[in-house]
């Protein structure tokens, strides 16, 4: 619709652009031809000179070519008589689509002509023009209504369209036009009949408020004004209507003119009448083919140019006496845009101008004016004069009536009677006290946008929500409030506010996310997910509910009101029930501002629709604010609003009588006084930065601790106020609430207590490294409530002059923002490549220890994805553990972290004996201080008993209240950081919201009284910040439970019960995810030593409380009545099979809740491998009976139990290595969250369960005659049935009992047969497991070597079944010294599968497990000699290659052995291993050994190898994630081996031989782990450093050769320090030898 109208009336003005949309979309000669044109460039200029053989001649075909040239004629035509005649004459179909627009188009009849007499009429708001000759009005009457006409008629017009523009052009006499003048309107007239009744249907809208230039009221495009008016009260405007439209051939001088005539006519026909008015350009009427009243606009290419006409024309009009008058009672001209029905800005614009004809500048006098006439072309000054008067809706000259007697009487009685009256009126008028200001409505806005508090700081709100429409460009400078306000999200209805509105302002200054409805309609499926992709809480979510104009979309496209409501309406509503959801904004604690910059003209606005339903979802007004830019503007949202909402309850609710301007400097008042104006960063030049509030909002995972935080805030102003909330912080703290800076801050005679572990944390942190390293880690292993975290905010304290300080706010927040966020922190305004300073960053209880080496790991990918170089660390972790042993878990990297006990030495115990006196001196009841008590007393247990027992003395813990107090001591105790919702226990203790008196809610500390004494309000980071209430101290918690159970028989059990049934706790509201996070932590997580925890337990530590001290019927009780209320959840289900196995031995109950559990999480592996782990245990359980019984056969019913038991544990152990392989572990809303992990973890239980079950196989089997082993044959037996080479058939049967057990036997003999295999791919798994890969950190590494441990005595059991021992080998040799040699090699493969030699990784085990003398080794080479030398079969590719490794191995741990093969026959031998495999092998090994053996030695030469190497090196790294690349998600490769400075097999260097460097050293896994192990002198002189470069794809490669280059691909372990984008750098390293290809180590820039 827009595109219609938007050609230029001058056709000149096109562009090529518009000349083929005119073609396609006017004329609808088709894309072709627009296409050909405008490939052509014509453009306006060209369309005008064309003829039509010139467009025949750029390949348009006739018949169209003559189209255009007509079509272009006509425009012409039209354009000459009038330009927007030219509009209609293009396209017959606009008359049909807009009528009013069309007709519009066609004239204008509210000018006066260029002919305007002496004698020039009054009435000029009807469409008259001058009386210059009576023939040529008629004329132009009869014009006009031709204009309506044919912008109202069909194609059939078209003919009389074109004679009567030819008429018009040559103003042709009214006898020749009138007939086919006649015959024009009888076609038209029912067109017009009907446009007129649709006209009747165009929403009505107020003018702009009278006197007043920056309100928000706008008009809409078609929207109708009220009718004009005439004086009323006086005070009441007048109204005046002109549409303002050019005549033919006016210039600019005569539109200037003929705008200084209306309005100096009008302005003195309002003086002289005493009434205040307005006059209206670009406002059409009936005559001029609009509804009357109809909103169309003028084009203003320059509103100065109307402002200053005006100025300098009222010496023109006025006698110079009345100048002054006239200068102070006329207003400059206001120009108010106009809005497209979407709410887009149009080209046009209303002039308006206002007449104030104040008593006190007019008091008696009369107003005479000249006119300006045009004659000749040339505008001159009218000799008479003129006294206008407002009559009615129109100005009349009294001086104008040709009778000298009516003139000369109606002048006399103006001047002696009607004048005085006039002035009378307007004096009792002006004095009469107009419509009052609200009462106080500065201090209404105040309590209502903060909830009564007064201030912002400590507003009752926590949340607010912004719904906005369309603002103007002068009103931007009074929204400053708006960047100082927590929005949680906006509602935008202007569809232009990003580039000039409400949004561009506050993205200047403020962080904000652009969304739409849509993003928000399947947050329900997933509410976390979202809530994190979308950012919300952490940054405003900017919504734009009808679109956007800037997008090119037209998904987007701002959409008219009715379409609105079909395409956009539910998408609106449904956002608006997501925000009101009470787990989304706390109910009562939010609230919607609704902020109307412009009037709501419309019925049918959007906007209302979106009040509506807030006032739906709120339930009433109490939480939704109305702030209007002017009365006017309020008053029409009044008239809008439903009959359902009361009027009075509304109208308090809103704010009008403020200016923006009030409301801007009333909310600014009321802003953080508690927050530094501006915050400093220091800079490692000394300088500091400023940390602009927009860039600290896109650290939505850091809290930024500024150099000058709690500096130069308001609230020191106030020395009083300042003392209230210095003694309400340290209150807050003492209780036992978490540190703020402000405590570090207040200045007290007893400064802040440091610990006696400060200055060895500060020692540790500022300690230099010995190489330069990216990422130190510092850790501070402390007890629970002893003080940990807040040491360590002390020491960010103290250093946030010398660091760049932050604390990790959410320590789930995914790893690689954080990294990102981190090193945002370092480089912010810092120059590139410059020396930065280091973050120091605070980490307070990951979930897991190893998370701090992840977030290491993914900072280090950061800072070489960004190219940072360094010297000195860029990120410097402080990482704050809970540990229930802080000395233990520091000895496991001593060099690098501290240990805080719950224990004071006696230095600390003075400085708190001096402390609690200053805190006497300043606080009223520093005894209820508990938290600092707690630790002043050195953490005394009859302390602590004695405050917990004068607490809860008469406790009813049947009261709301004691209860409360049960479920937080349970919760508070067994789970960290956990807490419940101070609305969730609001509600739970029936407070609801219901409020006692006015702002007031009841108070949740009034409900509990005393028992406050012992809770603490804390903040919860999660989703937001919202208010949480805990136990002030664990010990406390810990207490309360002993009190509970001792004085009142309430045990661990029923609290956990009454938790779990009291339904409130789990209903959808603010904190209750986490809620249940911790609820099932509580029931579900067990503690491990890994992670600091004093013991490795079987359950929760709940769970085993309640186990110990209550027994196992309650522990079924509470995890039964878990997994009712948690019904999908599947671990709940798990823990209770868990217990029924290895707790109750109830093994059938223990399958019906594995199965439960397997039901609701099929895809998870440690759930399959849970009901595996039921199946082995009750297999376990029935073989111990049978040994209790002392039973040494089994019968044949025992035999089917038994191996059905094994057969279903070992499918389900495969099925959990399949869905370990498989990464089946997907992420599900029920998982445990708060123990998701950020590392991944390869589950091998599936691997060990399906060892463990074969080999109570092999016991089961031993417990049948013929397999017992008692003698040689069964022994055979046994082996050959699980290694698949016996058929069951041949054994014989001596009796009916081994036919019974033979029959069961055979049922599952496809089990049996491959029961060696399955027990072979288990232990090769786990070879390459252990040896291939490392943890990625020493806690893993501690936790994996009791798998470790257990595997290999798994292992002995498995070579005493399918291994002979070496003793029955030499002895089956002296019976029988010459063995055939089948026999012999058959015991040669024994002999390498008994010692692990058979497998590569088998092999590589003899490196480090200190094999000193190499016997062992050199016995292994013998055998597999003998087997290349003996073998039958042609390809022994595999025997080969791990005969080339024991060569390798052997040289090794024994270099002088004699056995040692030749280096080059071991390159032949391996060269014939890869002919034979070739370059696409499944398997590494071969690719492994090229790597080592062709490695060249001289590096400007290139042969052979060297190309040979190369294609090994690519087939290594496609092999590797093929054998290996799920397992390689959770470890790291290990280098097996590095390069040394010898020749030969000598250059190959194993890790162990660098190890006896470091005997006696202690520390030597943080000597690997920091990379100073290649520091050591001893290690430089033993490993060679290899040349090589950087690449342009950020890789290391390794160059050979001089003219012809190759380059060998190595994976640096660490580029850090030397990669700079991606700049080509020659540098040198260390080489290692993995199976994943070559490692680079310790790269160092060698330019």
């Amino acid at each position: 619709m827009s595109r219609l109208c938007s050609l230029p009336d001058n056709l000149t003005e096109w562009t090529k652009d518009q000349v083929k949309h005119w073609v396609v979309d006017r004329l609808k000669l088709g894309q072709k031809c627009g296409d050909i044109l405008y490939h052509g460039d014509v453009c306006g200029v060209v369309l005008k000179e064309l003829t039509k053989v010139d467009i025949k001649e750029m390949g348009i075909k006739p018949g169209p070519a003559a189209v255009i040239i007509n079509k272009r004629n006509e425009f012409i035509k039209g354009a000459k008589l009038d330009p927007k005649l030219a509009t209609v004459a293009d396209d017959k179909q606009v008359s049909s689509q807009r009528p009013s627009s069309s007709a519009a188009n066609g004239s204008d009849h509210k000018l006066v002509d260029s002919s305007e007499s002496k004698g020039q009429a009054s009435k000029t708001d009807s469409g008259e023009f001058t009386k210059n000759s009576s023939q040529q009005n008629h004329n132009k009457k009869n014009i006009n209504s031709f204009y309506i006409g044919r912008a109202e008629s069909d194609s059939s017009t078209i003919s009389c369209q074109v004679e009567t523009q030819a008429n018009l052009a040559t103003l042709a006499k009214p006898e020749e036009n009138e007939t086919k003048e006649q015959k024009c309107k009888q076609q038209t007239s029912a067109d017009i009949a009907k446009k007129q009744l649709d006209r009747r249907s165009k929403p009505r809208c107020e003018p702009y408020p009278f006197d007043e230039r920056h309100t928000g009221a706008r008009y809409i495009q078609n929207y109708v004004l009220p009718p004009e008016t005439g004086p009323s009260n006086l005070i009441d405007p007048a109204r005046e209507f002109k549409l303002f439209t050019l005549t033919v051939g006016a210039s600019e001088e005569d539109l200037k003119k003929k705008f200084a005539n209306e309005v100096f006519r009008f302005s003195a026909a309002c003086m002289n009448s005493r009434t205040n008015g307005t006059i209206h350009f670009g406002v059409g009427d009936t005559k001029s083919g609009y509804e009357h009243g109809e909103i169309i606009g003028v084009s203003v290419d320059s509103t100065d140019k109307y402002v200053d006409c005006l100025h300098n024309s009222f010496v023109h009009y006025f006698e110079q006496k009345d100048i002054l008058d006239a200068k102070s009672s006329i207003r400059p001209p206001r120009f108010v845009e106009i809005l497209n029905p979407n709410q887009t800005l149009s080209t046009k614009l209303i002039i308006e101008v206002d007449v104030v004809p104040s008593y006190r500048i007019c008091g008696s006098k009369v107003y005479l004016i000249h006119m300006m006439n045009q004659v000749d072309k040339r505008w001159t000054k009218s000799k008479e004069k003129h006294l206008f008067i407002r009559d009615g809706s129109s100005s009349r000259d009294i001086l104008g009536n040709k009778h000298t007697i009516e003139r000369n009487a109606e002048y006399g009685k103006f001047l002696t009677e009607t004048l005085g009256t006039l002035v009378e009126k307007r004096r009792v008028a002006e004095e009469k006290p107009q419509r009052k200001t609200k009462y106080q409505e500065g201090y209404k806005l105040v309590r209502m946008i903060t909830g009564g508090s007064g201030m912002m700081d400590t507003s009752y709100y926590q949340w607010y929500i912004l719904v906005t429409n369309k603002s103007q460009q002068n009103q931007t400078q009074n929204l400053e409030f708006l960047t100082e306000m927590n929005w949680f999200c906006v509602l935008e209805f202007d569809p232009e506010s990003v580039t000039n509105g409400v949004c561009k302002l506050y993205r200047e200054d403020r962080m904000a996310n652009l969304h739409f409805p849509s993003h928000f309609q399947e947050i329900d499926t997933a509410v976390r997910e979202n809530i994190e992709q979308l950012n919300l809480y952490t940054q405003t979510s900017w919504i734009f509910c009808n679109g956007r104009s800037d997008l090119d979309d037209q998904n987007y496209k701002p959409l008219l009101p009715k379409i609105w409501y079909k395409e956009r309406g539910a998408d609106v509503r449904k956002l608006i029930s997501f925000l009101c959801r009470p787990d989304i904004m706390p109910k009562g604690k939010f609230l919607v501002v609704f902020l109307l910059l412009s009037k709501v003209d419309d019925p049918n606005d959007p906007i209302l629709e979106t009040f509506c339903s807030f006032y739906q979802e709120l339930k009433g007004l109490e939480d939704i604010l109305c702030i209007c830019e002017s009365e006017q503007t309020f008053l029409q949202w009044k008239d809008f609003m439903p009959r359902q909402c009361e009027s009075q309850e509304f109208t308090e609710r809103c704010i009008s009588a403020l200016s923006l301007d009030e409301v801007n400097a009333t909310i600014l008042k009321l802003k953080s006084v508690t927050r530094s104006t501006r915050r400093f960063l220091p800079s490692a030049t000394l300088a500091s930065v400023i940390l602009q509030k927009k860039e600290e909002e896109l650290l939505t995972a850091l809290e930024v601790l500024s150099e000058n935080e709690c500096e130069g805030t308001e609230i020191e102003n106030d020395q009083n106020s300042f003392k209230e909330f210095q003694k309400s912080k340290e209150e807050q703290f003492y209780r036992g609430g978490k540190a703020s800076w402000w405590n570090f801050y207040f200045s007290t005679k007893v400064p802040f207590i440091k610990r006696d572990c400060y200055s060895e944390l500060d020692a540790m942190i500022n300690a230099k490294s010995p190489s330069a390293m990216c990422v130190k880690i510092i850790n501070l292993f402390h007890h629970p409530g002893c003080g940990g975290t807040t040491l360590a905010m002390h020491f960010l304290w103290e250093s946030r002059k010398k660091f760049r300080c932050a604390v990790l706010k959410n320590s789930k927040e995914d790893f690689e923002e954080i990294s990102r966020q981190v090193i945002h922190l370092v480089t912010y305004k810092e120059t590139t490549n410059s020396d930065y300073l280091p973050v120091l960053l605070l980490v307070d209880d990951f979930e897991e220890f190893e998370n701090v080496h992840v977030l290491q790991n993914s900072i280090h990918s950061i800072v070489a994805e960004k190219g940072l170089r360094f010297e000195l660390p860029l990120v410097i972790i402080l990482n704050c553990m809970r540990s229930q042993d802080p000395v233990r878990s520091s000895k496991r990297s001593v060099l690098d972290s501290v240990a805080l006990e719950h224990k004071l030495s006696i230095q600390e115990q003075s400085l708190f004996e001096l402390k609690l006196q200053e805190i006497e001196e300043q606080h009223s009841k520093p005894e209820n201080f508990y938290s600092f008590m707690i630790m002043k007393s050195n953490f005394d247990k009859k302390y602590i008993e004695k405050v917990v027992c004068n607490s809860l003395k008469d406790l009813n813990i049947f009261t709301k209240q004691g209860q409360l107090i049960s479920i937080l001591a349970l919760l508070n105790w067994y789970v960290k950081d956990s807490s419940i919702s101070v609305s969730k226990c609001e509600e739970f203790l029936g407070l609801g919201q219901v409020k006692t008196s006015f702002w007031g809610p009841e108070k949740f500390e009034d409900v509990m009284g005393t028992y406050c004494n012992l809770l603490i309000r804390v903040e919860v980071e999660e989703c937001g910040r919202y208010e949480g209430i805990r136990i002030i101290h664990p010990l406390i918690a810990s207490h309360c439970l002993e009190e509970l159970k001792r004085s009142y028989n309430l045990p661990k059990s029923k609290i956990a019960l009454m938790l779990l049934c009291e339904k409130i706790f789990l209903q959808r509201s603010i904190g209750r995810e986490k809620l249940m996070q911790d609820i099932w932590c509580l029931l579900i997580t067990r503690q491990r030593k890994e992670h600091g925890d004093e013991a490795d337990t079987l359950f929760s530590p709940l769970i085993e409380a309640v186990q110990s001290e209550e027994g196992n019927d309650q522990v079924v009780n509470v995890l039964t009545e878990a997994s009712i209320t948690f019904d999908q959840n599947p671990f709940i289900s798990q823990v209770l099979a868990r217990h029924y196995y290895l707790i109750v031995k109830d093994y059938d109950s223990a399958l019906n809740w594995a199965t439960k559990a397997k039901e609701r999480a099929k895809d998870n592996s440690y759930v399959t491998d849970t009901l595996g782990q039921v199946f082995k245990n009750k297999l376990k359980y029935k073989m111990e009976c049978i040994e209790i019984a002392k039973q040494t056969v089994v019968t044949s019913q025992q035999l089917r139990e038994l191996l059905d038991l094994a057969q279903s544990a070992s499918r389900a152990f495969k099925e959990s290595q399949y869905l370990t392989e498989q990464k089946g572990e997907t992420r599900i809303e029920w998982e445990t969250q708060t123990s998701k992990r950020k590392y991944d973890v390869y589950n091998t239980s599936g691997y060990l369960g399906e060892i463990e079950v074969a080999l109570y196989v092999i016991d089961i089997l031993r417990m049948v005659p013929f397999f017992s082993g008692k003698d040689e044959l069964s022994k055979m037996q046994l082996m050959h049935l699980l290694s698949g080479n016996l058929n069951l058939g041949h054994i014989e049967k001596t009796n009916s009992t081994d036919e019974e057990l033979h029959s069961v036997a055979e049922e599952y003999n496809q089990y049996l047969i491959n029961i060696q295999t399955t027990m072979r791919r288990a232990f090769e798994f786990f070879e390459d497991y252990f040896v291939h890969f490392k943890t990625k950190n020493i806690e893993r590494e501690i936790a994996e070597f009791k798998i470790r441990r257990k595997v290999s005595e798994c292992f002995s059991k498995y070579t005493k079944v399918f291994c002979p021992s070496q003793t029955e080998s030499k002895a089956a040799r002296q019976s029988k010294p010459k063995l055939s040699l089948p026999l012999e090699l058959e015991e040669c493969k024994r002999f390498l599968e008994f010692h692990k030699a058979d497998r590569f990784a088998g092999l590589l085990e003899f490196l480090t497990n200190n094999h000193d003398n190499g016997q062992k080794m050199e016995e292994i080479v013998s055998k597999y000699q003998f087997l290349l030398q003996n073998a039958t079969m042609p390809k022994l590719g595999r025997q080969k290659q791990n005969f080339v490794l024991a060569n390798i191995i052997l040289n090794c741990v024994n270099p002088k052995s004699k056995l040692i093969k030749p280096y080059d026959k071991l390159r032949d031998l391996l060269k014939e291993v890869l002919k034979d495999v070739g370059f696409d092998y499944g398997h590494v090994e071969p690719y492994f050994l090229a790597s080592l053996l062709f490695w060249p030695t001289k590096y400007n030469e290139i042969d052979d190898d060297s190309r040979f190497l190369l294609k090994c090196i690519s087939a290594i790294k496609h092999s590797f994630r093929r054998c290996y690349g799920r397992m390689s998600h959770s470890k790291h490769p290990v280098a097996h081996f590095y390069l040394g400075k010898q020749n030969g097999m000598n250059r190959f260097i194993q890790k162990a031989k660098i190890d006896q460097f470091f005997d006696k050293e202690l520390r030597l896994n943080t000597l690997w782990q920091s990379g100073e192990i290649w520091k050591v002198e001893a290690v430089k002189k033993l490993l060679l450093r290899v040349n090589g470069r950087t690449g342009e794809d950020n890789k290391v490669y390794v160059e050979f050769g001089s003219a012809e280059k190759i380059k060998i691909p190595v994976r640096p372990v660490y580029l850090g320090k030397l990669r700079s984008g991606r700049s080509i750098e020659k540098i040198s390293f260390y080489l290692g030898f993995s199976m994943d290809g070559p490692i680079a180590y310790d790269i160092e820039n060698t330019n």
